[in-house]
Formats: structure tokens, sequence, C-alpha cells
């Protein structure tokens, strides 16, 4: 895309935000700053016995406080005190026996980040995954063997989704297939829940935002109840960012819209319809680094493309809907459908091989483009509600999903003149483009899954499941005309416990398992089996400053078995005997430590390695997995009646030790010690209240990377700020 192409989606995106704040300046204002929300559960789950019929207001300015549920919360809150992914019920987390965590609009709003990946920095034994820019595919205690996410409790392949329109973010830890189905990793899965229109409130929040590398982003936010009812609702967020990125001739640019309508026809009865769509244009420039050792010693901005190649472009569109019936406090249906295709066109700065020659000076290239495309339909229905059983409270689920994704790849490579690092030339032109594979692939799921979360006196609480999953994968090589197919059936079950010493505190054991279908194939032409693992985890949960913080450390040992690997009789191909195992222990606390000082903390030991494979050697520690990783991010914000009132101050580290580069290890990729800061103040113009914020980050400049022991590496920006102003109309 040319300068006059990229400024002219700049210019309508602008219109566009101008246009939503004419004609909503006269709106009834609401004392909501920008990334505040009324707090709600996942979509996917049936949270309408908690309504009562009516929905709750929010308070004034001065008290800064919410209806939840019935509960008078800050909006500033950082601690969830339920989830809605372990269990897909609303259920305390100080109840749940899994490691789950909640990142609350509040922290991402405090530690001003611009991306999910960002955002789930301050959960332990989770790291962004290398794959496509702006994707959501994620590392969960050292395995990324999936690039399935769930976005509302609905599966997505490889998606993308601006932090606009993010309400919450959900970290389920261990396998999760007894709900969610196979392809989820094994680790873990991340639940993004967006944002949901909101009855009987009107409101508009607009936020700029400008900092390091060019970068600039325009978001809004507006809330309409059209009836004034209750009745319907409507709720659009956008968001416009574009940046130069720190490395040389790179940009980045990304424009998403995404309205939501919501239907009350009765007390019973509540219909959300969810849409959005998202266009990005990007160069690969900051996203491929040579996994080589020299690469380390080289500038962050060193550029290893050329400024003469065609940049990518995705847009991304999305529909749903989510239906929940009430049909007494005891019995809830819900349905819901999501859909999901993502259109890439791949440009020819896409790097898909890097060698270093024999001098140590010559880099050679190759690289690869052409059309993709990935499509996801997911529709889910499911009964739930409670009984009792003498001293047994049962609160069960019982539902059906049919599960669909499509992909299809069309890739052409061609050869780059070889980069001289000392004195790079970057004015040549790719060779001759040769098609190299053009292929497509099918999955189909149908399953159906029982849940029963039983409560014995409020002290003791099981948890039994299980799913069962017929699965059809397949696969067409378009240019050998080779069409193979596999199915599968699976039942995957789960146990859990937890008990209550006391009302803060809570011992819990889990038992869970999980399969995953994939596409590879044999030498036959044959799909291979199904990936397959199981986890064992044991922890204990503390609720502490009366109940204002929560924390949970963790212990799991996760076992992964056919693992695709090298056919010792035809290398080219792979065959699926591999085992690898993870185990760790991991901590986390969130909440508020006294008025007005709140804080994340997290740290985790991960120790994730090969214990079988016909390729690389048994006890090879895998790529981009650190065996120590910290974080700490905690804030404190001046009480009313104090000289400082409405100033807020933020202080964040993280760190990681080093982490192998490559499978079979061979060089170590360095750890390093990350120190970020914000500083904002609140306050009011013409009743209008507006909240000024600034964040640093990388104070330390440190030289941070990530891999998955492919090829190539990607490196974080160095030192870098970010000003940004939000106003609530």
């Amino acid at each position: 895309m040319d300068k006059n192409t990229r400024g002219a989606q700049g210019v309508l995106a602008c219109r566009f935000l101008a246009r939503i704040v004419m004609l909503s300046y006269g709106f009834t204002a609401t004392p909501v700053l920008a990334q505040d929300t009324i707090k709600k559960t996942s979509p996917s789950q049936t949270d309408m016995s908690h309504q009562k019929g009516k929905t709750g207001a929010i308070a004034s300015p001065s008290q800064s406080l919410v209806i939840v549920k019935g509960t008078r919360q800050p909006i500033e809150d950082y601690l969830a005190q339920t989830n809605s992914s372990a269990l897909k019920i609303p259920v305390a987390i100080q109840k749940t026996p899994a490691a789950v965590q909640v990142i609350t609009p509040a922290v991402i709003q405090d530690r001003g980040v611009l991306s999910i990946n960002q955002a789930v920095e301050t959960v332990s034994s989770v790291e962004r995954n290398l794959t496509f820019p702006n994707s959501l595919t994620f590392r969960v205690r050292g395995f990324v063997d999936s690039s399935t996410t769930l976005r509302d409790g609905f599966r997505e392949q490889t998606g993308t989704q601006d932090i606009q329109g993010v309400d919450t973010i959900e970290v389920l830890k261990g396998p999760a297939s007894v709900l969610y189905g196979g392809s989820t990793s094994s680790g873990g899965t991340v639940n993004v829940t967006t944002k949901r229109a909101i009855p009987k409130h009107n409101f508009l929040n607009v936020g700029l935002s400008g900092g390091r590398f060019g970068l600039f982003r325009g978001t809004a936010d507006s809330n309409r109840d059209l009836c004034g009812d209750g009745k319907v609702i409507a709720r659009i967020n956008f968001a416009y960012q574009h940046d130069d990125t720190f490395r040389d001739f790179g940009y980045n640019e990304t424009t998403y819209v995404a309205p939501t309508l919501q239907w009350n026809p009765s007390l019973q009865d509540r219909v959300d319809f969810l849409a959005s769509w998202q266009l990005s244009n990007y160069t690969w420039g900051a996203s491929q680094t040579p996994l080589i050792r020299k690469a380390l010693a080289l500038p962050l901005s060193y550029n290893f493309d050329n400024q003469t190649l065609g940049a990518s472009h995705q847009n991304s569109w999305r529909l749903g809907y989510n239906w929940v019936h009430k049909f007494s406090d005891a019995l809830r249906f819900r349905s819901g459908f999501a859909s999901s295709i993502n259109n890439y066109n791949f440009g020819t700065d896409r790097m898909s091989t890097f060698a270093l020659a024999t001098n140590g000076e010559t880099l050679s290239r190759e690289v690869s483009s052409g059309p993709q495309m990935g499509k996801d339909f997911d529709l889910q229905n499911e009964f739930s509600g409670s009984f009792r059983t003498g001293a047994l409270k049962h609160d069960w689920l019982v539902g059906s999903d049919l599960y669909q994704t499509d992909y299809s790849a069309k890739t052409y490579s061609a050869t780059l003149p070889a980069l001289i690092l000392a004195d790079p030339v970057y004015s040549g032109l790719p060779g001759i483009s040769r098609l190299r594979s053009n292929i497509s692939t099918q999955a189909e799921a149908a399953s159906v899954y029982f849940q029963d979360y039983i409560s014995l006196f409020d002290r003791v609480y099981f948890l039994g499941g299980g799913r069962y999953d017929s699965t059809t994968t397949s696969s067409l090589n378009k240019m050998k005309e080779i069409n193979t197919s596999i199915s599968a059936k699976k039942f995957s079950p789960r146990l859990g416990i937890l008990y209550a010493l006391s009302r803060t505190t809570s011992l819990y054991f889990n038992w869970s398992t999980s399969f995953i279908p994939t596409s590879t194939s044999s030498f036959s032409g044959t799909p291979l089996s199904p990936g397959r693992s199981h986890q064992i985890e044991a922890g204990v949960k503390q609720q502490l400053f009366h109940d204002r913080l929560q924390a949970t450390v963790a212990v799991y040992d996760i076992h992964r078995s056919n693992v695709a690997t090298t056919d010792p009789a035809h290398p080219l191909y792979s065959i699926a005997v591999g085992q690898q195992r993870s185990r760790g222990i991991e901590a986390d606390v969130t909440g508020e430590i006294l008025p007005g000082w709140k804080a994340v903390l997290s740290y985790a030991y991960t120790f994730a390695c090969i214990t079988r494979d016909n390729k690389y050697p048994v006890g090879s520690i895998l790529a981009g997995v650190a065996k120590h990783t910290g974080n700490i991010w905690t804030t404190y914000e001046f009480a009313d009646g104090t000289v400082l009132h409405n100033l807020g101050l933020g202080l964040g580290i993280r760190a990681a030790t080093r982490r192998e580069a490559t499978l079979p290890n061979s060089f170590y990729l360095p750890g390093y010690f990350r120190l970020d800061s914000a500083l904002w103040y609140k306050f009011s113009l013409h009743g209008r209240p507006i909240r000024a914020q600034i964040n640093l980050t990388n104070l330390t400049n440190a030289r941070i990377y990530d891999t998955n022991g492919t090829f190539s590496m990607r490196a974080e920006a160095p030192r870098s700020a970010l000003g940004s102003l939000q106003v609530t109309f």
C-alpha cells in the first residue's frame, strides 16, 4: 500500500470518529472513562439468573461505583471476583478448582496497552506466540500446540482483535477440551470477552493517543438506549491506529469497527447481536529477525527486508448472536453462533527462509507471498440450571457444539538478493516467483458435553464433566491432486475438587485431558492421529485484605503425546509418536492492598522439554520457554480530600531468564529486565470527565526477543512513550 492510500484510510477513519462525536454529543453524560464498562459475564454464559429483570445503574462520579449483579463495586477494580471461562457458568474464583486469571478493564487502561498480546503479560505462564502480526495465539505453560483462541467462548483460528473492543481477558490454565473441544492448546486457553450494549445508559467515550515511532491512535465507544426502556440498545466501538514501528521503513495501520445490538423482548429473554470488521495493513519487518546469534548484536531498527517489497493486508469480518432464555431461577437455555472470515494477502516482504553463510556476513533470503483465507463457524446450544439432592447443591450444564474451520493458502516463493549485514542494500527486487504450494484444509466437529459442579455445606466442591467429540479433518493438495481425510472420536473427561479450609483459604486439585486434530500428513498421505494431552494440577487459593486481594499458587504436570516428529524412513515427512512434558510452579496475586494501592504480581517456573522424538535429543528444552519469569504492576491513586487527589502513579517490572532459541538447542536468547511506568490525572472540563495519561515502556531499553524455534524471532520495541487523552460525553 502506498503512502497516499494509507493517508486516505487515515482521513476516512478520522472523519468516522468525528461523525460519532457529533451524533452523540447530546447524549446523557455517564461517569465512565474511556475503558470503563459495566462488568458482565461472557455472552456464552447463562447469566440472566442474576439480572432479576433490571440492569443496575451507574453511581455518581463522586462515588465512582457501578452496580454489578446487585453489588456496589469500584469501576477501577483490578480484581474480578468471578470468572466465566473455567466452568461456563459464573463461579467465584475462590471456589473454582482450576487456575484461572481475569484481566480487568482497569488493568488494561492503567498499563496503557495497545494490544491483547501486551495485556496478557501480567498473567503467569502466558506469552504471545510468534505467528502473523497482530494475531492472537499464545504460549501457555510452555506449549503452543494450537493457534485456537476463544472469543466470547467461541473457538477461532488465528484471528485478530483490537483492544478497543475488549471488555475482559480470561486465561484458563491447562487443557480445556471438555468445554471447548479439540484444537485448544494443551497448556491453556485465552478467552477474550468483547464489549456489549448496556441497557438504560447513553454515553460516548472518545480517546486520542500519540507516541514514539509515529504512533497515532483514535478511539470511540458509543452506547445508546434506543427506546429508553432497556428493550433495544445499540453500541459501537471504533479504533484507528497508525505507527511506523521501530524498524526502518516499517509501518502498521489498523481500522476497527464493532457494532453490537441488544434486544430484551421480555424479562426472560436477552438477545445480543454481534459484529465486527477489522482492516490491517502492515509490513513484516518488525516481526521477523533471523534466528541467528549474530542478529542479537545488530540494532533493533535494523530491517532484514528490502524497501522495495510489497506490504501485507488482512481483512477480518465477524458476525454472531447470543440468546439466553430464563425458564426459572433453576433452568436456563442458551443458543449462540459465531462466524469469522479472515482474508490475508501476504506481500513479498514476508520472509520464509533466512540462512547465514559460513563467512558470517552474507544472509540469503527467500520470500513467500500470496492469498490465504481462514473461516470459523461455531454453533452452541446449552441448558443449565441448579437443583438439590439433600445436602448437595448441583449446578449443572449440558450442551452441544457444531464447529467447522476452513483454511486455504496459495503460496508463491522467490529468492531475494543476498544481504550483506555490514553494508546492507535494500533496493533489490525478488527473482522469478514460483508457485510453491496450493492447499486447503477443513476440520469439522460434532460434540456433546456435560458438567456437574457440586457443593457440600459451602465447604467441599466437586467438579465432574466430559465431552464426546466426533471430528473429521481433510486436506487437499491442489498441486499434486492429493485429497486425504481422517476421522476421530474421543471422550475427554475432567475431574476436580476444592476444599475450603476457611472462608478465605481453599485447596484444590484437578485432572483434565484434551486432544488436537491435525491436518499434517504422513508419507502415505494419511493425516496424522490427533495429538493428546493430560494434566494434573494442585494449588491453593487465598483471599487477603478483606477479600480485596486474590492469590493463587499452583503446581502442574502436563504430558503431550502423538506429537509430530520426523519419520526415520522418510525424513521429509512426519509420524505422530513424539512426546513432550511441561511441569512447573506459578503464582498470581491481584487486587487492592490498601485503599488506592492496587497490584498485579505473577511468577512462573516452567520446565518444558522433549521426552521422545525421532529428530531432536530427548531432554531438549522447548524453544522460547524461560525457566523463570516474573511480573509486577502496581499503582497508587491519591484519594479525595488529599492535595494530589485524582493523580495516579504506576510502576511495572517484568523479567525473564534466558531461553533456548532453537531445537536442537544451540544458543540462548538473553534474559531481560524491563521497567515500565505510568502517570495519569483525572479532572472535569465543562462537566465532561477527562483522563490524561502518560505511559513509559521499557525504560531500561532491554533487548527482548521471543521465538518458537523456527527460522526467525521477534524483537520487542525499545524504550517508548505513549500519551493519551480520554473524554466522556
